[in-house]
């Protein structure tokens, strides 16, 4: 995609961005009920990450394929809403859920609706009013949670967790992990409140803690319905103030929820435990490290080379006597999977902090950045694999885990496929962690100072940042943004893992190597009014999941990824920053169309059927644009919205309908100015054949 063609479709954005500002305006004056429209039922889920709880984004639909793909035109537009009770932003940032003919999802305004997918019309909707816990408590192993009193005043979430089950709770229930540390479950056929309870009470007096733990709802949670428990992961600020990160499993049979057992993924803070990974490792059935070219086998190695590898990791977090200035949380994004025949939830974690600082953490830093398999009925860690030791770029292993049923040199196993922002893609034995095969992307350009650690190596271990001990300018690529910043799909009829890699070289430098307090800050910082260097670009990969091996790629230039592909009966669907959704031949990598959809896209399609038999391509548009995944020259977040394409025209010749208008509610207890609509003809906006304009005939990279 050339600057060029960026610059030729300014126009198009704007009449599209004003039409939807237009339609919110209309929307925002119908602040009444919707009458429930519930539809029949339909069983082809595709969920937050497609096909719970396994994530592969594929969905096994075949009325869209290569041979008419072309025609996707819009069937409805849904404008999104700004939350009255003070949520500022409209975009959505998380794929929604599909089950049953209703489209699920939450903005990143705190209002969590749902749709019919026939229709577009809304089934029922809330706008949730959060408040948010105090920044004001410091003390001993009490947690510091940073967020607005004012709610008003904060910044909108970034929503990563949307679950949807139907064994527990009594029916079909979709859970949100709020902004401000809240889990609710709401009866996914009329909106009403089935739970709601929150894990700030488990957060206090946390053993071992001397840092701050962080609400901002990209907190994971995930659900094991065969057994009733959710997993919920610890969310940290990523500066020298993270507290100690653990994951907690709650009974979610009863209300309130109980909680079940606790596990922490890194020591205690004050450095009392110094052998706290060595006894980690010897609880684990299997442990591993990655060196950026293999694997290294800690239960194979004797009771000396274990200690000389991760006695004393993480040091004494740099306590003074009240605090601590390095730890690791959770993952923030991407759906975590689970087995329900064996009760493995398969769980990742963030990248040790303070970012770029490793000063305060000597050691491999266990087991920040890493994969990790939890028994879900007591917490224990079967096996863990770290992907980056000693993590001095922000390179955590956010994003979906996919749990696959897959055939590795010719022998069908559970495997965890896995994604991390270190730009590696890894294939893992389910059982064992053990590395079935690592693709490396060629194209993604790793600087000399990007080079993963060994930790086999006692010197890079101790290592204060990545260039040290220079305080001179460094080039990092993968950037902090990630070189996977995204999430993978799987195609099981084809044996094919898809997934999007970019380069967008950054310029850090020392700034300061001293503790800053709990300030927040990292004291590696990047470059001062200059972070992105070089114009990003991004590669699309075709992985054979037996080998490893590439299959195909497809370039992107000027353009970085964030959000995820999916893969559908032979086409791959690529969102792009640009506005544009890529339909790729999943067989060969040939572009069969680039759509222009009209604002920026950051999170993969959902598929599903609807009660007519009709099957919907679901995109949400609009969101903020990440450093590092930027595109060039066009920046701007537009209005949220959640288009449904089909490959049946919609009515009027190709024109789109969009509408507003006001009904009367259900009585399910839900808020009425919580309300509205996008339903019925009210308001007509025509586009015509501006919309989705494509161009066609690009070929992909030899």
């Amino acid at each position: 995609m050339s600057f060029r063609h960026l610059k030729e479709r300014k126009y198009l954005v704007l009449i599209f961005s004003l039409t939807v500002i237009f339609l919110l305006g209309l929307s925002s004056l119908a602040v009444v009920p919707i009458i429930a429209q519930q539809p029949s039922p339909a069983s082809n889920w595709n969920g937050p990450s497609g096909n719970y709880p396994f994530n592969y984004d594929y969905s096994p639909q075949t009325s869209i394929g290569t041979g008419n793909v072309n025609n996707l035109q819009i069937s409805w537009i849904y404008p999104n809403v700004v939350n009255p009770h003070g949520g500022i932003a409209n975009a959505v940032t998380i794929t929604p859920v599909i089950e049953g003919g209703v489209v699920y999802f939450i903005s990143d305004g705190d209002v969590v609706t749902a749709l019919n997918l026939a229709t577009g019309a809304v089934i029922w909707q809330h706008a949730l009013h959060l408040t948010f816990p105090s920044d004001s408590l410091t003390s001993k192993g009490t947690p510091n949670f940073l967020g607005s009193s004012v709610i008003i005043n904060r910044t909108a979430a970034h929503y990563h967790a949307l679950w949807y089950t139907s064994k527990v709770l009594g029916g079909p229930a979709l859970w949100v992990m709020a902004a401000n540390e809240t889990i609710y479950a709401w009866d996914a056929l009329t909106g009403a409140v089935k739970l709601k309870f929150s894990p700030l009470p488990f957060y206090l007096n946390v053993t071992g803690n001397f840092g701050k733990y962080k609400a901002n709802g990209v907190d994971q949670i995930t659900i094991d319905e065969k057994s009733g428990t959710l997993v919920f992961s610890s969310s940290g600020d990523e500066g020298s103030d993270a507290g100690r990160g653990f994951f907690a499993g709650f009974n979610i049979n009863v209300n309130p929820p109980t909680l079940l057992w606790r596990s922490f993924t890194i020591p205690p803070q004050d450095g009392s435990n110094p052998n706290w990974t060595l006894q980690s490792v010897n609880n684990m059935s299997h442990a591993w490290m990655f060196d950026g070219t293999n694997q290294i086998d800690l239960k194979a190695m004797t009771p000396s080379q274990l200690q000389a590898v991760v006695g004393n990791d993480w040091g004494t977090f740099g306590f003074d006597g009240k605090h601590s200035y390095a730890g690791s949380n959770g993952a923030w994004g991407g759906s975590e999977a689970v087995d329900p025949a064996t009760g493995i939830a398969y769980l990742a974690t963030a990248q040790p902090s303070p970012d770029w600082n490793a000063t305060q953490r000597p050691g491999p830093n266990a087991w920040s950045s890493s994969i990790i398999a939890v028994n879900i009925a007591n917490g224990k860690f079967v096996w863990a694999f770290q992907t980056t030791s000693h993590d001095t770029w922000d390179y955590d292993c956010s994003w979906s885990v996919i749990l696959a049923n897959a055939t590795i040199n010719g022998q069908n196993q559970k495997v965890v496929f896995k994604g991390c922002k270190n730009g590696y893609m890894y294939a893992l034995d389910a059982a064992t962690g053990k590395m079935l095969w690592v693709f490396n992307a060629p194209s993604e350009a790793r600087t000399p100072f990007s080079q993963l650690k060994n930790p086999l190596n006692a010197t890079q271990m101790k290592l204060g940042w990545s260039n040290y001990p220079s305080k001179d300018f460094y080039l990092q690529n993968p950037p902090a943004t990630g070189g996977i910043e995204s999430d993978p799909a799987y195609d099981p009829g084809t044996n094919t893992v898809f997934v999007a890699t970019y380069n967008a070289p950054t310029a850090i430098k020392v700034a300061s190597t001293k503790p800053l307090g709990s300030s927040g800050s990292t004291s590696v910082v990047p470059e001062a009014g200059g972070f992105l260097k070089q114009s990003p670009n991004a590669t699309v990969w075709a992985i054979d999941a037996s080998t490893g091996q590439a299959k195909w790629h497809y370039f992107i230039n000027n353009v970085g990824f964030r959000g995820g592909v999916t893969v559908s009966n032979g086409v791959l669907y690529v969102p792009t920053q640009a506005g544009d959704i890529l339909l790729l031949n999943a067989n060969n990598g040939n572009l069969i169309q680039d759509k222009f959809i009209g604002a920026l896209l950051i999170t993969e399609p959902a598929i599903a059927t609807d009660s007519n038999g009709v099957v919907h391509v679901v995109i949400p548009g609009s969101g903020s644009p990440s450093v590092g995944a930027l595109v060039t020259g066009t920046n701007q977040a537009g209005p949220g919205f959640i288009v449904s394409l089909t490959v049946a025209a919609p009515a009027g010749g190709g024109q789109t309908t969009t509408t507003t208008q006001a009904s009367q509610a259900p009585s399910s207890g839900i808020e009425p100015t919580t309300f509205y609509a996008v339903v019925g003809i009210a308001v007509v906006f025509i586009i015509a054949t501006g919309f989705l304009a494509a161009r066609r005939g690009r070929k992909p990279a030899p």
